[in-house]
């Protein structure tokens, strides 16, 4: 497992984990106008700890009128405008001031720039358009306060870089869409972004998907906001050779955080899927990691709604808070066993408190190097097969007050809930591997499911805590109606069970 550079988090992660029970608006806009006098707003309200933190997102700037529009018309052969803010040199076409400009036609070869004062506000209608640079971003933006790229409904448009180009500007990011200002993406059309030399979509400031269909692939970082991104709204799909949704803000202390509250997300990433450098948050919509290095990082990650999969070569969540070393804790905490803890809490946690979350992990399932809470929603962890890691790993408490979890793995690492946690783990230990496939009940002493996992590859312990997990009851694990094993809620033994080999001893009832 790989540790993550972090400043000083302390004050993030509280306001986001103590605000998690309220709702603050997050306003959300089919930003695309026709003919008609204005567009149509459509709102939405987000949830969730981090929504309790300002974004540059105002809904006055997601509504216009018709008249305020100026038209752009792109062609290879000479693009043209009918506003005075316009400058057109060659293929490249600069908006120098504030306003709403719809956007129409292509440039195989060109550049659309956003060079507007400091304190404007820029509404680019994508309209049907084409844009391709070989030796730059396809849109540029280096200066205004923010820009909103409102995709026309009913349009497909695209926006592609070059590759092995630099820019001029250090402020302004290497990407497709590059913006040294606040960038907000809405509308009900779609974009497809190609970063042929570092990132997709990448905004030096804050970044705000409210809508659309979008679909990038990225050389490096697919969406970047180097001090949030927060995904309220549509489809988006990222295929990246790096990380696919991050931010990376370390110094200030309320940015460099991620919310995932609504739409769709799929990722194909070569490293992170969703890395913040100091809080992650899924609070809704739906996430399908189908390849990652590492599914999700951060010191603080807070699940508490949406459908997750997760699957990664790596730790599927992975809450750490610092680079102190790059040894990794499996080295010293392969083969433990009992209430939670290997190395020393790091302060990061992991907080799971409602939504649905699918992880399939070759390295830690979760992974903790602080805490990890469990209060609600329904987990379950295919862990890896290689005794040096386990489903779930964590170096500071582990308290399950709600929700479930089951587990399965090699068995052998072996992690349960700590002393004081008010539900207690029940583990099984088989003979013999389960294979891949076989879905495995977790039944109590009346026969009724209390937890139910279906295996993706083979596994020798299950293990699974929740509210309907009693200390001192006796559970049954039984696959297509087949008793498999038995065992008693709190008594937990070490690994090297049953099929994963050898004898391990346990640590004997809770209490």
């Amino acid at each position: 497992m790989r540790r993550m550079m972090m400043a000083s988090t302390v004050g993030l992660a509280a306001m986001a984990l103590a605000a998690c029970g309220a709702a603050t608006a997050i306003t959300g806009t089919d930003a695309s106008s026709s003919t008609t006098a204005s567009t149509t707003a459509t709102t939405g309200t987000v949830a969730g700890g981090l929504a309790s933190i300002d974004t540059h997102v105002d809904e006055d700037d997601l509504t216009w009128d018709a008249a305020e529009e100026q038209t752009i018309t792109l062609a290879d052969s000479g693009s043209t405008s009918d506003s005075d803010a316009v400058s057109i040199d060659g293929s490249t076409v600069t908006i120098t001031a504030g306003g709403v400009y719809r956007i129409t036609g292509s440039l195989s070869d060109g550049q659309v720039v956003v060079a507007a004062a400091e304190d404007e506000t820029v509404t680019l209608i994508l309209d049907g358009a084409s844009i391709a640079s070989s030796s730059g971003p396809g849109i540029s933006v280096t200066s205004a306060d923010e820009v909103t790229i409102s995709l026309a409904s009913g349009t497909g448009n695209s926006v592609a870089d070059g590759s092995g180009y630099t820019v001029a500007d250090d402020a302004t990011p290497v990407a497709a869409i590059a913006s040294a200002s606040d960038l907000t993406i809405a509308g009900d059309g779609s974009l497809t972004v190609t970063g042929s030399t570092n990132d997709g979509i990448s905004s030096s400031d804050g970044l705000a998907i409210l809508g659309g269909t979008l679909s990038v692939t990225a050389a490096d970082d697919g969406i970047r906001g180097k001090d949030y991104v927060s995904l309220t709204g549509g489809d988006v799909t990222i295929s990246a050779g790096g990380d696919a949704l991050k931010s990376d803000n370390a110094t200030d202390a309320d940015r460099g955080w991620v919310l995932v509250s609504g739409g769709t997300l799929s990722i194909d990433a070569g490293d992170d899927a969703i890395t913040g450098e100091q809080a992650v948050e899924i609070s809704g919509g739906t996430v399908d990691i189908t390849a990652s290095y590492e599914g999700i990082e951060s010191v603080s990650i807070l699940v508490s709604g949406g459908d997750i999969s997760v699957t990664s070569s790596d730790d599927g969540l992975n809450a750490v808070a610092s680079d102190d070393s790059e040894t990794s804790d499996d080295a010293e905490t392969a083969g433990g066993f009992g209430p939670g803890g290997g190395m020393g809490d790091d302060g990061s946690t992991l907080t799971i408190s409602g939504g649905t979350l699918a992880v399939d992990a070759e390295g830690d399932g979760l992974d903790s190097n602080g805490s990890l809470t469990i209060s609600g929603g329904e987990t379950t962890v295919n862990g890896p097969t290689n005794a040096g890691n386990g489903a779930v790993d964590v170096n500071g408490s582990y308290i399950v007050t709600g929700g479930s979890l089951v587990t399965a793995d090699a068995g052998g690492m072996v992690v349960s809930p700590s002393e004081d946690s008010e539900h207690p783990a029940v583990q099984f230990a088989l003979s013999s591997a389960a294979s891949a496939g076989d879905t495995l009940e977790v039944q109590d002493s009346s026969g009724t499911t209390v937890a139910t996992i279906t295996l993706t590859k083979a596994s020798a312990a299950i293990i699974a805590t929740g509210d309907q997990v009693v200390d001192g009851e006796p559970y049954t694990l039984v696959s297509d109606g087949t008793e498999l094993a038995t065992a008693t809620a709190g008594e937990i033994t070490a690994s090297g069970m049953g099929g994963a080999g050898g004898g391990g001893r346990g640590t004997g009832p809770r209490g």
